[in-house]
């Protein structure tokens, strides 16, 4: 059995780490599993990358195509990011796809042209989506930030600043439909990571009548473990006598991750911890409390040894597909307070791993990390079964053997529970 996962990237960005989990958790149990991505970020041999075409005739296209969309995106009037289905590519990236049983389209944003892959792939070939966000049964927004227009149909768009009802948004959900409705019936099936992002894709007209399951990520709990945290400390040159508060993101100044909120809450707390952050750009207000950037981790050992250094792994996250974070610091020990938003309760579970607060609520999310500081005993209990419940039920072999159970009933003709 042959998977081939498409991708933007092999290992950067939560997306794609996540993809390349999974790439690397199969080819553990066995599998025939390669990734072709756009850009490739690690050494793994099974990771191929796509070059485009040299040719001038092609060269040339290309800009143009992609000047095409450029123009397409500022005339729609855009205001957040918004995920285009098409490429600059406009196919040729599909011109030399190794060859597979069963493709799972990752992350694959601005690098596959999706309509054109959903023409050229032959109908016996079973295809997986395995989504990371909403733009797979939306018009483009990763997140639809209440609303509910994706329920009929997009158009209006409230992300999009000359919005009407044939906007950029309407037009890609057409695409979108027409591509998923060219499958034959038993050749597609979609898989959410979380059981919100699942219950959001059964809203959607554009998904209707698909097959949706849901499949956690899944990460090596023998890098992402309890490690002595004074130890952890020293290597940082963390104070080991100050409460911790850790916050990661890809982009630490995205909004949509909540670092206002977290500084808010800590501001306000009688007893400043010390903030410990990663991740890229450095957002000004992280100089009015006493804190360590890190800077963009590659390491995991790395970001293990962080998560280990902190009492605390705050993720204030106004909207989350999943949170990979919150799995990685409950996986090390580190209890998680959390806004109890979207797939991050399948991971932060209220006084079990951590503590949920209310959604764009700082004094509540204020609470919560002072709770797991002061509560010994909460704190204790929580760390345990945070390390416990990442074994059990996110392990990299778990999440490999449910997309095996997945690839096998789409190459026999049956398909699995949802």
């Amino acid at each position: 059995m042959k998977i081939l996962h498409l991708a933007t990237y092999d290992n950067f960005g939560g997306a794609s780490i996540a993809a390349y989990r999974q790439h690397t958790a199969l080819l553990r149990l066995g599998v025939d599993s390669q990734m072709w991505v756009r850009f490739k970020m690690t050494d793994d041999a099974a990771v191929k990358t796509f070059t485009p075409p040299f040719s001038l005739g092609i060269r040339a296209r290309r800009i143009l195509r992609r000047n095409w969309l450029r123009w397409q995106r500022r005339r729609s009037g855009i205001r957040e990011d918004m995920f285009d289905d098409r490429s600059e590519h406009g196919g040729d990236e599909l011109a030399s796809l190794p060859q597979a049983d069963v493709l799972n389209v990752q992350f694959a944003w601005n690098f596959i042209d999706y309509p054109k892959l959903f023409q050229s792939i032959p109908d016996g070939l079973p295809v997986v989506v395995t989504m990371h966000e909403m733009a797979s049964f939306t018009g483009g927004c990763s997140y639809a930030s209440g609303c509910t227009r994706f329920h009929e149909a997009c158009g209006h768009c409230p992300k999009i600043e000359l919005s009407r009802e044939r906007d950029f948004s309407r037009k890609g959900w057409e695409r979108r439909k027409a591509a998923f409705a060219g499958r034959p019936k038993g050749k597609l099936h979609i898989v959410a990571d979380s059981h919100w992002l699942a219950a959001e894709a059964r809203k959607s007209s554009l998904l209707a009548g698909l097959p949706i399951s849901v499949i956690h990520y899944g990460l090596d709990t023998e890098v992402y473990r309890p490690l002595d945290r004074a130890f952890a400390r020293s290597v940082l040159g963390i104070p080991q006598d100050a409460p911790v508060v850790a916050f990661a993101a890809a982009s630490v100044d995205d909004k949509r991750k909540g670092m206002n909120h977290l500084v808010e809450a800590l501001m306000g707390m009688t007893v400043k911890p010390f903030l410990l952050t990663w991740g890229q750009n450095f957002p000004p207000r992280l100089e009015e409390i006493p804190h360590l950037h890190l800077g963009n981790l590659d390491s995991e050992h790395l970001m293990a040894l962080a998560y280990n250094a902190a009492n605390v792994f705050a993720m204030p996250s106004l909207e989350e597909a999943f949170g990979q974070t919150a799995l990685e610091a409950i996986a090390c020990g580190t209890p998680v307070a959390a806004f109890g938003a979207g797939g991050i309760v399948d991971t932060v579970r209220h006084e079990q791993t951590g503590l949920l607060a209310a959604v764009w609520d700082s004094a509540d999310l204020r609470a919560c990390i002072s709770r797991l500081i002061d509560d010994r005993q909460l704190w204790s209990s929580c760390s345990w079964e945070g390390v416990r419940v990442a074994a059990a039920e996110f392990s990299l072999e778990l999440n490999a053997r449910r997309y095996i159970e997945l690839y096998e009933s789409l190459l026999g003709g049956s398909q699995p529970a949802a």
